[in-house]
């Protein structure tokens, strides 16, 4: 009986590591995506946020994310926690008035960073965000395990700092799926 009480409760416990995370549902239309930027969705999304970052996921983390920031400050970290410091001058930080490609590649470096291999970027475009000049990348890289993913990144700057949005899923069935909707999404990102 002891035997069976605790293969339940392992059960239950496994169970519940597949339940969601239990986020805010991000309905279909405007949304806000920090105290100041705004997307438009056609997809409900489960949004996780910080005081600084929301990540957004359709079938969690590892398969589709929306990584969004409003404001990477000057002098710190691609995706915010760590500042420059002259013991650490170089690395993937923020500086404003970066060239469009300057950032493609901080993005990429931030990426390479976080684990990922093989990072390529593609096609990057200058892109308008309500007045706003920006730009858009496409990319793929692998993760350590080895699973293909790609992705698309969209990035302006305004008075706080730098807006960044990112999206990733794996190249297969995830990505193909749902990247024309997300790239209409990129596009209406805005600063009030």
């Amino acid at each position: 009986m002891k035997q069976r009480l605790i293969w339940m409760c392992v059960l239950l416990l496994l169970l519940a590591g597949c339940a969601s995370s239990g986020g805010r549902l991000v309905q279909p239309g405007a949304n806000p995506a920090g105290s100041r930027l705004t997307i438009d969705s056609e997809m409900e999304w489960t949004r996780m946020s910080t005081m600084r970052y929301q990540l957004w996921t359709i079938d969690g983390e590892l398969l589709n994310r929306l990584y969004l920031v409003p404001a990477v400050r000057e002098g710190e970290y691609i995706f915010l926690g760590h500042r420059q410091t002259t013991r650490r001058p170089d690395g993937p930080f923020y500086k404003r008035g970066m060239r469009a490609d300057e950032l493609r590649d901080l993005v990429a470096d931030g990426l390479r960073m976080s684990g990922a291999v093989n990072v390529v970027s593609t096609n990057l475009r200058p892109i308008d965000f309500g007045g706003r000049e920006g730009l858009r990348f496409d990319f793929s890289l692998s993760n350590e395990e080895g699973l293909a993913y790609q992705g698309m990144a969209a990035a302006f700057e305004h008075e706080k700092g730098l807006a960044l949005a990112i999206f990733l899923a794996p190249r297969e069935y995830y990505y193909p799926r749902d990247a024309e909707k997300v790239s209409k999404m990129l596009d209406t990102l805005r600063w009030k």
